[in-house]
């Protein structure tokens, strides 16, 4: 059961690979979209943040494999449906590929001859959509994580693992919170063995709620409600 990971320059993909080497996991194939933006420069606080939930986000996705000597496919754009992407996938040999980011997989991509692996922030099929652990830690007071092969509708793949996790004690749900909770997931999934299960659970997807992107006002009650002690 081979494995690989493809990975942008984000939060997310930093927290990825820094928590694969750091926990000695081996890829079959790493795969980068960089499109060369310029980096985000993060607080002191922000920065120490991080590191105490195990991943420097401000360390770059192409020092981190540059530094570690790592081999990797590198493409010049971020775009998961690029041809140029669906091309090279087709010529190599993977079962699995970790899907970080690059937009939403259509049908062409998801053609390929590969099962693409999501880390979505929420459990589903109760929080769908975007921005999901906002919603949750406002409903319930923490948030989830579901990995599940991705389809054609949004967030409706058979359930590989749920996990879920208290509310952070800092306001950095973004840049933090949300990188970790993937990450933990993954590391998880992957240590476990879980995708060589046939145990797989199908969604219903007729159940469940779709969340779009939060407003600004219910974002902030939730931050604050993660500053509290309740």
């Amino acid at each position: 059961m081979s494995i690989g990971i493809i990975l942008t320059p984000d939060n997310r993909s930093k927290a990825y690979i820094q928590k694969i080497l750091e926990n000695n996991l081996k890829l079959d194939h790493i795969i980068f979209m960089n499109d060369n933006k310029i980096e985000k420069k993060y607080s002191d606080d922000i920065v120490d943040t991080s590191k105490k939930f195990g991943f420097d986000i401000s360390k770059s996705v192409i020092n981190t494999l540059s530094e570690n000597k790592i081999d990797f496919k590198e493409f010049s754009f971020v775009d998961i449906n690029n041809y140029e992407l669906k091309k090279y996938i087709d010529s190599i040999s993977v079962d699995n590929l970790i899907f970080s980011g690059g937009g939403i997989l259509k049908d062409e991509i998801l053609s390929s001859n590969v099962n693409f692996i999501h880390f979505h922030p929420g459990i589903t099929p109760e929080y769908r959509g975007s921005t999901c652990f906002y919603y949750s830690i406002l409903n319930q007071n923490h948030a989830g994580v579901t990995a599940f092969f991705m389809d054609k509708t949004l967030d409706t793949g058979d359930i590989i693992f749920q996990k879920k996790f208290e509310k952070p004690s800092h306001p950095y749900l973004d840049e933090i919170f949300d990188p970790y909770i993937r990450s933990e997931t993954l590391i998880e999934v992957i240590k476990t063995n879980r995708l060589s299960s046939s145990n797989f659970i199908k969604q219903d997807v007729t159940s469940g709620e779709t969340y779009y992107i939060i407003h600004p006002v219910l974002k902030h009650i939730s931050i604050l409600n993660c500053l509290s002690n309740d």
